[in-house]
């Protein structure tokens, strides 16, 4: 019986040696999707952002009823005289609402219509940089470019 127990211990070997890859790929892919996951920020916290930052996000309010509509599918929307801030389902939704909407940028599963005049550009990055930082980075540490992963929707095009 030398034989089958040598088999055995092959087979093994080979069974972990391939399971241990296989199995920190997955923990590794999981890592990467929980990283770019940002379709999770909640209204509230974007009505609390003009509390925070007032200059760039001023008495924000919810305007989910208003705006969120059968043509424009957002998931809630909120006001302020700076801008109006639309979280969507997916990404394809908010490219749509910035195809459509003037003045409006997408961002993620975010699209952002600017008021005319109210923001500079630099203003503009600040404000989408607040959006970035959600639950990511609490001390506002830069920002990582996972776009090259198959679910994130790198431009509207």
């Amino acid at each position: 019986m030398p034989s089958g127990s040598a088999l055995r211990a092959w087979v093994r070997t080979v069974v972990i040696v391939l399971a241990v890859p296989v199995l920190f790929l997955g923990w590794f892919l999981g890592c990467l999707w929980y990283l770019e996951l940002r379709d999770d920020i909640p209204a509230s916290w974007a009505v609390e952002l003009g509390t925070l930052n007032p200059e760039l996000f001023p008495a924000p309010v919810d305007t989910t009823a208003q705006t969120c509509t059968e043509d424009l599918p957002c998931r809630w929307a909120v006001t302020s005289d700076t801008a109006v801030v639309m979280m969507f389902t997916s990404q394809k939704d908010a490219c749509q609402a910035a195809h459509t909407l003037p003045g409006t940028l997408r961002h993620d599963w975010l699209a952002v219509q600017f008021t005319p005049g109210a923001l500079s550009v630099e203003e503009r990055a600040n404000l989408l940089l607040h959006f970035d930082a959600y639950e990511r980075y609490p001390y506002g540490e830069g920002i990582d470019d996972m776009s090259w992963l198959p679910w994130i929707t790198p431009n509207c095009s």
